[in-house]
């Protein structure tokens, strides 16, 4: 018994009805894709760029980087508040940086309780320090940072002195 093939034809009229897609295809639909997630990336990170930093902000960084210089340096950093120019500094014999001032003004205030008033219903502090000093372990002098923003809203930091991080006050329970 002689075994029946299917016909040649057959075989490739088969073959050809079937659709596969060519190289030319997945390459530009990858180049698509690409190019694609690249818009969304970018245009990702443009929206929360173009938000504007607080005066909150731009104290924390100013912190945070004078704490930085002072620990790598292994020396004392300097931070204060320049009024005529509207920045924030910290210099160090490795050199002076600034920030621009989003707000109206900054004071850094001594840490005892006998020092604010209340003016126009609002806490104020009376006396002020011209500058606050980093050392290299870290630490920063006892401060009180009273931030004024372009508003006018007056806004108290405390700092922990030792890790420069905010202290959290539990708001009175009503």
């Amino acid at each position: 018994m002689q075994e029946t093939r299917p016909p040649v034809t057959d075989r490739s009229a088969a073959r050809s009805g079937r659709r596969a897609f060519t190289l030319i295809e997945v390459l530009l639909a990858i180049a698509l894709l690409g190019l694609v997630s690249a818009l969304f990336v970018t245009g990702g990170s443009d929206l929360f760029r173009s938000r504007e930093r607080t005066a909150t902000d731009v104290f924390w960084e100013a912190v945070q980087a004078a704490r930085l210089q002072a620990v790598q340096e292994d020396a004392i950093v300097h931070l204060y508040f320049d009024e005529k120019k509207l920045q924030v500094a910290w210099t160090s014999a490795g050199g002076t940086h600034e920030l621009d001032w989003p707000g109206r003004n900054l004071e850094f205030l001594p840490v005892e309780q006998t020092d604010s008033i209340l003016l126009g219903g609002q806490l104020a502090g009376t006396s002020r320090l011209t500058e606050v000093r980093f050392h290299a372990d870290g630490a920063v002098d006892r401060f009180r940072a009273q931030l004024t923003d372009a508003a006018g809203q007056v806004t108290r930091l405390d700092l922990d002195p030792w890790t420069c991080a905010p202290i959290l006050r539990q708001s009175p329970s009503p």
